[in-house]
C-alpha cells in the first residue's frame, strides 16, 4: 500500500504534514475527510519519473529574472479555489500562499505564486503584487481583489471570481466544440483534394487516359487544376502564407483589430451570436465588478478593457465618459450593437434599484441566446456540409470514372 505524504488543513486552519497510507487517491479523500481535514497537496512516496524535470532554464542558471508566464484558464482557477477555501480558514495570508507554492502543480504557477509571495512579504498588498503580473493577472482579477481587500471580503471575492472564470471557460469549450467538427471536415477535404488531385490524377492520366484523345470535362478541370499545383504549388503557398501574415498583422494593429471585429459583427448568422456573447460576458463582468463594490465608471472601464471585442470596447470608453458626464449607464449604453433588450433590463434595474439582478438576468439571456443560435446555426451547417462533401466526391468520381466508362465503351 503506497503512502502519500500530505499538506492538510483542520477546520481551525491550522497547517500539518504527515504520511498517509492509502490503496488509490479515492481512498485517501475518504480518509481524510473523515479526519475533518481538507487537502492541499499529496504526493505518492518512491520512484516517479513524472517528478524528474529535464528542463534548463538558462535565465536561471545566469541568475536573471524568470517570469511567469500567462497561466490556463483551468490553472487560474485551480488558484482561485485553493486561495478561497485557504482564506475561508482563517488562514493568515503568507502561510496560504506558503502552501500554494509547495502544493503547485507547474513550474509556471510555482513561479507565479512565489512572486506574490514575494511580494506580500516586502508589505505589498495582494493587489498591488498581482498588478505587477499583468500577464497572469488581468485588470478584472486585479481590481476584484483590491475590492475585496477594502470590503474585508476577500473569500467572498474569490469565489466571484472563481464563479466567473468557470463560467467563462465553459462558454468558450462550448464555442471551440461547435466549430470542431466544420474546421475537421474543411481541413480533411482540403487535404484530401489536394492528395488527389496533385498526385493521385497525374498518375492515371500518365496511364489509364493517355491513350484517350478527348478526356471529359470533369477530367479537364481536375487536371488543369493539378497541372496548376505541380508548377505553382510552392508559389501558391508562399503567396497564401504571405496574405495570411499580412492579415494577422493588420489585425495586432488597433485599427486592424478595430475593422476585423467590426467585420465579424456583421457577418450573417455568426454576428448576432458573436453579439450575444460579447453582451453576456460584458453584463456578468459588470455584475461581479459592481456587486464587489466597484463603482460603475470603474466597472465599465474594467469591462472594456476585457470583453475581447475592440468595437465593444470603443463604445463602453464612450459610455464611461457619459456616465462620469451624469447620464444614467442605460443610457450612455445606447449604440448600434448593444441590445435593446439589454439596455431596458438596466434601465429598470436602475430606476428599481436591483442592478445586479437585472445585469445577472442580461447575462443568463444572452449565454442561453448565443447557445441557441450556436445549436441552430450548427444544425443548419451540417446539411450544408453533406452536400459539400458530396459534391467533392461526386467531383473526384466522374472525373476518374468517366473515362474509364469511355474507354470501355469505346472497346466495345
Amino acid at each position: 500500500m503506497p503512502n502519500y505524504a500530505c499538506k492538510l488543513v483542520n477546520s481551525t486552519g491550522t497547517l500539518s504534514e504527515r504520511s498517509i497510507a492509502a490503496k488509490s487517491r479515492g481512498e485517501l479523500y475518504k480518509i481524510i475527510d473523515s479526519n475533518g481535514e481538507r487537502l492541499i497537496s499529496a504526493k505518492k512516496g518512491g520512484f516517479n519519473l513524472s517528478n524528474i524535470s529535464f528542463d534548463m532554464d538558462i535565465n536561471q542558471l545566469l541568475g536573471r529574472e524568470v517570469k511567469a508566464k500567462k497561466l490556463q484558464p483551468k490553472d487560474l482557477a485551480m488558484f482561485t479555489r485553493q486561495l478561497e477555501m485557504l482564506l475561508k480558514t482563517g488562514i493568515p495570508m503568507l502561510d496560504a500562499l506558503n502552501a500554494l507554492e509547495e502544493a503547485a502543480v507547474t513550474d509556471n504557477l510555482k513561479k507565479v505564486v512565489a512572486t506574490l509571495k514575494s511580494r506580500v512579504t516586502g508589505g505589498a498588498q495582494l493587489s498591488a503584487a498581482m498588478e505587477d503580473q499583468s500577464r497572469v493577472f488581468s485588470n478584472f482579477y486585479v481590481k476584484m481583489v483590491q475590492a475585496g481587500e477594502a470590503s474585508g471580503t476577500l473569500p467572498n471575492i474569490f469565489a466571484q471570481i472563481r464563479e466567473f472564470t468557470i463560467r467563462d471557460m465553459e462558454a468558450k469549450a462550448k464555442v471551440k466544440k461547435a466549430l470542431r467538427y466544420p474546421m475537421f471536415v474543411g481541413i480533411a477535404l482540403l487535404v484530401a483534394g489536394y492528395v488527389q488531385i496533385a498526385f493521385v490524377l497525374p498518375k492515371m492520366a500518365a496511364t489509364m487516359f493517355a491513350n484517350m484523345k478527348e478526356l471529359p470535362l470533369p477530367t479537364k478541370i481536375m487536371m488543369g487544376v493539378s497541372d496548376i499545383l505541380t508548377q505553382y504549388g510552392f508559389i501558391l503557398f508562399v503567396v497564401i502564407f504571405l496574405v495570411f501574415s499580412a492579415l494577422k498583422y493588420y489585425t495586432s494593429t488597433p485599427a486592424g483589430g478595430y475593422n476585423f471585429d467590426l467585420f465579424k459583427l456583421n457577418l450573417p448568422k455568426f454576428g448576432i451570436m458573436i453579439q450575444s456573447s460579447v453582451t453576456a460576458r460584458f453584463s456578468q463582468m459588470v455584475n461581479v465588478l459592481v456587486s464587489s463594490g466597484v463603482q460603475v465608471v470603474d466597472a465599465l472601464a474594467i469591462a472594456g478593457e476585457t470583453v475581447d471585442n475592440k468595437v465593444f470596447e470603443k463604445d463602453l470608453k464612450k459610455a464611461r465618459k457619459d456616465v462620469l458626464g451624469g447620464s444614467p449607464m442605460s443610457v450612455a449604453l445606447q449604440s448600434k450593437y448593444m441590445p435593446e433588450m439589454a439596455i431596458s433590463l438596466i434601465s429598470i434595474g436602475e430606476r428599481t434599484g436591483a442592478l445586479s439582478e437585472m445585469l445577472d438576468g442580461v447575462a443568463e439571456y444572452y449565454t442561453s441566446d448565443m447557445e441557441d443560435k450556436m445549436d441552430g446555426l450548427m444544425a443548419a451547417m451540417e446539411p450544408v456540409l453533406t452536400l459539400i462533401i458530396t459534391a467533392f466526391v461526386g467531383v473526384f468520381v466522374l472525373a476518374v470514372f468517366m473515362p474509364m466508362i469511355e474507354n470501355m465503351t469505346s472497346m466495345m
